[in-house]
């Protein structure tokens, strides 16, 4: 359990040191989210890494802080929902969000893998 814990904070710190070529291992060829107010889908790791990449061109984070991860744990495959609170600035407005971050990871490979990914905000 703890390994995935582990798993999704290397995942977040990943992103925010902009090491793209890494990012991708930690989602499935197939990963499906659906961003916050999108009316479809987001398919496959390289949109995934791409959609981290297009994020942190744009503005400037200046923390990005992870808390509670709760994991619910079934044969094959694991939720999790990881609180997160950033603060960021974009086009000279600074903006702070908090949410919940909803993951599904395929564990039953060699390696877990994201499957399904979106996002709650407070």
């Amino acid at each position: 359990m703890n390994d995935l814990k582990q798993f999704l904070r290397d995942l977040n710190q990943a992103w925010q040191d902009q090491r793209f070529d890494d990012l991708g291992e930690y989602f499935h060829p197939a990963v499906t989210m659906m961003a916050p107010g999108s009316s479809s889908p987001m398919v496959g790791a390289e949109s995934m890494v791409a959609s981290y990449r297009e994020f942190t061109s744009m503005c400037t984070v200046h923390s990005c802080d992870i808390g509670e991860i709760t994991l619910y744990e079934y044969p094959g495959v694991t939720f999790a929902h990881l609180r997160f609170e950033i603060d960021y600035e974009l086009d000279d407005e600074r903006s702070q969000a908090a949410g919940v971050e909803l993951y599904a990871i395929d564990t039953s490979g060699a390696k877990p893998q994201v499957v399904y990914r979106t996002q709650i905000q407070r």
